[in-house]
């Protein structure tokens, strides 16, 4: 039997309407099974918690109760990592968007094993950095909540809305990346993201091809 991991919270950022499809993305199916589905279901057999982050909780109730929503709503992705490290109850969480389908139990654990004093590490692939995939501790809770709170700020005072960009935390703590495309169990399109008809489209093909 393999041994899930105890110490480490998987949060699913599954968001909500996706502008470029229309709907939402995560509840799309390949091969007859969501991809929220198989998101949870592959990370299941790697950690014993799991919750998801997203406004439209209703939507996944047939997977778990631990559902919570962004505490900033319409803020960004930013918004529902820092949900989902405030109800993670570990130190060290990894995150991940809904929109990878293709991704594996190799690459996950090869993430984790990557694991350091930094307050997140994060994947690439040549040039592309993934900062939906990877580890996010509890130590840069506080950051991203000043991050939030500004910008909430900001739009109450020009009654305006604004995001606020990830990158702007990736940026203000300790991160490391890590290389994915140097190693040798490395998979072209296994960090693939769904963000169109176009993308869904090519990811039904690959699979019916498989």
């Amino acid at each position: 039997m393999v041994k899930v991991i105890s110490d480490i919270t998987a949060i699913i950022i599954a968001g909500g309407n996706s502008f470029r499809i229309g709907e939402d993305k995560a509840m799309l199916t390949l091969n007859g099974i969501t991809i929220i589905e198989r998101t949870f279901n592959l990370l299941q057999n790697i950690f014993s918690k799991t919750i998801i982050i997203s406004n439209n909780t209703h939507n996944y109730k047939f997977l778990t109760k631990k559902i919570y929503k962004d505490i900033f709503p319409g803020l960004g992705p930013l918004s529902g990592i820092h949900s989902g490290l405030k109800h993670s109850q570990t130190n060290i969480n990894f995150i991940i968007s809904c929109d990878l389908p293709l991704i594996n139990s190799q690459t996950i654990n090869f993430i984790i094993s990557k694991n350091s004093a930094s307050d997140i590490i994060l994947p690439k692939t040549e040039s592309i950095i993934h900062s939906l995939c990877g580890i996010y501790k509890k130590s840069c809770l506080e950051t991203a909540e000043k991050l939030l709170q500004n910008a909430n700020t900001k739009i109450n005072e020009r009654n305006s809305k604004t995001k606020v960009k990830l990158f702007d935390l990736i940026n203000s703590v300790r991160t490391d990346y890590i290389e994915l495309s140097r190693e040798k169990f490395y998979e072209k399109d296994v960090m693939f993201n769904m963000n169109t008809l176009n993308d869904y489209e090519y990811l039904k093909a690959r699979m019916n091809n498989q």
